[in-house]
């Protein structure tokens, strides 16, 4: 677990036999080329960056994912009835869904209990694992 920096004429040698040895000991590496600073960078174990998706989903296989984590309709029908008219008219009309949109954290907000971030990322996720072909 680590964030190592090489520099030198061997970076590229240390840094590839730090993260084969990472690899070696099950741990994840990550290696970060910095050309412009001649600089090498290997995380390893939990200094590894992780990665964050920020699914878009359909309107669809967000209310069924909402569905399927126990928020019924009703629900998400009140928590729009809470929001500004230009947001309600967002919900009616659009059909694309970004967790990070601010619709999508006021929604959040208006439901009854408030999911958590990671339920609600997990809703996220959730929905971008449905395929609408398959209903």
């Amino acid at each position: 677990m680590a964030k190592l920096t090489f520099t030198g004429p061997t970076r590229e040698a240390d840094a590839e036999a730090a993260r084969a040895a990472a690899v070696l000991a099950g741990d994840a590496a990550h290696v970060h080329v910095i050309p412009a600073e001649k600089v090498i960078r290997v995380y390893t174990g939990a200094d590894v960056v992780t990665f964050d998706p920020r699914p878009t989903v359909s309107k669809w296989q967000f209310v069924q994912a909402c569905a399927e984590a126990g928020i019924s309709e009703a629900q998400l029908d009140a928590a729009v009835a809470l929001l500004t008219p230009k947001r309600q008219r967002f919900w009616e009309y659009s059909q694309i869904l970004d967790r990070d949109n601010p619709f999508s954290s006021r929604l959040r907000t208006n439901l009854t209990p408030v999911p958590t971030p990671a339920q609600w990322n997990a809703i996220f996720l959730a929905a971008a694992a449905l395929d609408p072909l398959t209903v």
